[in-house]
């Protein structure tokens, strides 16, 4: 296992390492912003921890960069223990939060369960009527054919997958297929008409549907208003 720490507190990052190193767990070790980014661009992590207050930065701010690229799960460590920065870090892609000071065994406790939830999520499959989704083969088939789809079709299948057996809304859609674009309302409509129609042909049971104030959903049931 190998994660990322990022944390400007060097003593504090030598106790973490040492002791994580004695669990079996391998630390890439960042003390900047400046300094994640480069560390961080040819390597994928089983987690990451970020400091929020960096010399350069601010760890929220990276996270919120971070949430549309990398798939890693975040903890936070931050002596910041307001609700205020919690429900921020959460809303940037954070699993999780440790105020410090805390137990360097509590610490390993919950890198261990993150990186244990990104493993199962990185090898998950999905299935629904004869559609099957192999997510970490990126490979999708339905009864017996082989369906191919354009990565924004893939993205906005996986996001579908993720929420799945709950509606993901319209706002959540545009902002993870076009992040910071201008999006008008055909270019979300073809998007949907051209996963759906790749989904289910006309002998098939229509698995994608739109639910009138909700948003859009993978289901069997026909619900589409």
């Amino acid at each position: 296992m190998i994660i990322l720490l990022v944390e400007d507190d060097t003593l504090l990052a030598t106790h973490s390492i040492d002791f994580l190193a004695k669990e079996g767990i391998e630390v890439d070790y960042a003390s900047t912003v400046r300094q994640a980014k480069s560390i961080s661009a040819q390597q994928q992590y089983d987690a990451i921890v970020l400091d929020i207050n960096l010399p350069d930065g601010d760890g929220l701010n990276l996270a919120q960069q971070w949430q549309h690229t990398r798939s890693e799960p975040i903890l936070f460590l931050s002596a910041r223990a307001a609700l205020d920065d919690k429900l921020k870090a959460f809303s940037f892609g954070a699993l999780d939060y440790l105020t410090k000071p805390f137990a360097l065994e509590e610490l390993a406790i919950r890198i261990k369960l993150l990186a244990n939830k990104n493993t199962l999520k990185s090898n998950k499959r999905f299935a629904l009527d004869s559609l099957n989704v192999d997510l970490n083969a990126k490979i999708i088939t339905r009864a017996q054919r082989l369906i191919v789809l354009s990565p924004q079709q893939w993205q906005l299948l996986t996001l579908l997958v993720e929420h799945y057996p709950n509606p993901v809304d319209k706002a959540t859609v545009i902002n993870t297929i076009w992040p910071d674009q201008d999006v008008n309302n055909n270019m979300y409509k073809s998007l949907l008409t051209r996963l759906r129609s790749n989904l289910s042909h006309e002998h098939e049971t229509p698995l994608l549907h739109t639910l009138k104030k909700q948003g859009i959903v993978l289901k069997m049931e026909k619900t589409d208003e």
